[in-house]
């Protein structure tokens, strides 16, 4: 009996074998294939990202578009080995310290907690190549969740002429409201700056649609809509895209 017993426990250890061997092919297989999809997935959702975009800045021909990456403390442009369009990945610089920086609280209207050094933006070109509009990205923490989104700027560098959230998770029919499409094209013609070069806009329950610096508050969602007012005007302050885009104005928002 105990040699008739030795050959079944080998089948039975072969057999343990091959399924191991088959189980961690078929993870190593669902896991690359995983990998493969959910880059063609983000790419997908990039893709439709920037449509919805060029959709609200009147923009028809994705060509017009120049991507550019943007040191936001001095305003210039940077193109590097790893600070270049397709390797940096601006969402996950803030996990780097060497690609970010800490926002003291004082100072974190976005409560952000910190900030990438380098971000991307858009210059849409008109004629003769001048600079028309710019797309740059904002976000900050909001209710329920971080709110992301595009601002068109027109090549004054003050003036909107599109918002587009593009990710939020506030409450529906209240702070959810922040990506209705209608609320956003009340943003249309409104000033960043002042006269004096100071972040004034903001959102005011029951804004006059005349005023150039207000837009009428989410009703019911009184903390999204200071958050909508907060992170303008971190990104439109000194630590956000300010430098850059005085840097534009004095160059007369030419070629770029």
């Amino acid at each position: 009996m105990p040699e008739a017993s030795q050959p079944r426990q080998e089948s039975t250890v072969r057999t343990l074998v091959v399924a191991l061997l088959v189980a961690v092919c078929c993870s190593l297989l669902v896991s690359l294939t995983a990998v493969g999809l959910a880059e063609r997935q983000q790419a997908n959702r990039d893709r439709d990202r920037m449509n919805n975009v060029l959709a609200a800045a009147g923009v028809e021909n994705p060509d017009a578009i120049d991507l550019r990456i943007v040191e936001l403390d001095t305003g210039e442009y940077v193109v590097s080995e790893e600070i270049g369009h397709g390797t940096y990945d601006q969402r996950h610089a803030t996990e780097d310290h060497t690609l970010s920086v800490d926002v003291p609280g004082d100072e974190d209207l976005a409560r952000i907690g910190r900030r990438e050094k380098y971000s991307y933006v858009g210059l849409i070109h008109g004629e003769e190549v001048r600079i028309a509009q710019l797309i740059l990205p904002v976000r900050g923490q909001g209710f329920a969740s971080m709110l992301r989104a595009f601002v068109v700027l027109d090549a004054d560098g003050t003036t909107v002429q599109a918002l587009t959230v593009y990710e939020q998770g506030e409450t529906p029919g209240l702070g959810g409201e922040v990506a209705n499409p209608t609320w956003l094209a009340s943003w249309k013609g409104k000033k960043i700056y002042d006269e004096g070069g100071s972040v004034r806009i903001e959102l005011v329950r029951g804004a006059d649609a005349a005023a150039e610096h207000q837009v009428d508050a989410l009703s019911g969602a009184t903390v999204t809509s200071d958050a909508m007012t907060n992170l303008m005007r971190y990104w439109f302050g000194d630590s956000g895209f300010k430098v850059y885009l005085e840097r534009m104005r004095s160059e007369g928002s030419g070629s770029g």
